[in-house]
């Protein structure tokens, strides 16, 4: 009963202001990457609670533990993607005055690496944490749900990207 409240509460906690964006006239129809990244972590919660067969006892702490691995992965994704677009920008044939010397570049790099050695050592302690609270039956599937949903998400953004691009050209193609 518990984690039918709390996915309900999760539920609402998420979806409240999509629906309260899609009952305001002027709200644009996409909603910001961060807000559709919690919707589906809320998701992966409420999926995960039932598909590893989580008891009362063990949801507060998954739940918890779960949204640390989450945000674990999300941090070092945001970071490492900003170094990237920095290299990038530093190395690209148009930097013009913006190119970075070499210094500047092993610098990045550097950091690049650190960055993934930091990010792989918080998901490694987050995965520790987290299988304290799991029998072993289910950690294994835990492992085979991540790469599920993580195929889910793939699809769904494909998804999304082809409705969008379908509706610029619709838009497009419509005589004034």
């Amino acid at each position: 009963m518990m984690r039918v409240g709390a996915a309900i509460l999760i539920a609402m906690t998420f979806c409240a202001p999509m629906a309260a964006q899609q009952d305001a006239p002027q709200a644009s129809e996409r909603l910001p990457p961060r807000e559709v990244q919690r919707l589906f972590d809320a998701y992966v919660l409420m999926q995960a609670q039932e598909r590893l067969g989580i008891s009362d006892a063990q949801y507060p702490q998954f739940v918890q533990r779960l949204k640390a691995l989450l945000d674990a992965r999300r941090r070092t994704v945001v970071a490492r993607t900003a170094l990237i677009q920095e290299l990038a920008r530093g190395t690209s044939e148009q930097a013009g005055g913006l190119a970075l010397d070499e210094a500047a570049i092993k610098e990045r790099l550097d950091r690049l690496r650190e960055l993934d050695d930091r990010g792989a050592a918080d998901v490694r302690q987050a995965y520790d944490a987290l299988d304290q609270v799991l029998d072993l039956r289910q950690r294994a599937r835990l492992r085979v749900f991540e790469e599920q949903m993580e195929r889910r998400k793939v699809e769904l953004l494909t998804r999304a990207r082809q409705a969008a691009r379908a509706s610029r050209n619709g838009v497009a193609k419509a005589p004034p």
